[in-house]
């Protein structure tokens, strides 16, 4: 399943691969964490918002590098997290809240 996580923004030359490669290993840790327990929908919301807050500081190294985490890159970044939480079994999580926190 990891392998396939924003592989779009991987294809995509606007988003250079080593910043995506270092979003993708956030949410792989995201995705440890939610495997190792079970977790109330708002935990899951809480472990996602730390990983959102991660991502959200890489905003300035995407701008050095003449990208951005725009609304495509917000919208690969919710999809591959709500893979995340429907592999393990949180099938009524909204996908929105999962990026609630956004600063992009």
């Amino acid at each position: 399943m990891f392998n396939d996580l924003l592989l779009p923004m991987f294809d995509d030359e606007y988003y250079p691969d080593i910043l995506v490669a270092e979003v993708k290993q956030l949410i792989e840790k995201f995705a440890k964490k939610v495997s190792k327990n079970s977790f109330s929908d708002t935990e899951i919301y809480s472990l996602a918002n730390l990983t959102v807050v991660e991502i959200n500081a890489m905003k300035p190294q995407f701008e050095d590098l003449d990208s951005s985490l725009d609304d495509t890159a917000a919208d690969y970044i919710a999809e591959a997290m709500m893979m995340v939480v429907q592999d393990q079994g949180y099938l009524d999580i909204e996908m929105e809240e999962l990026i609630a926190n956004r600063e992009w």
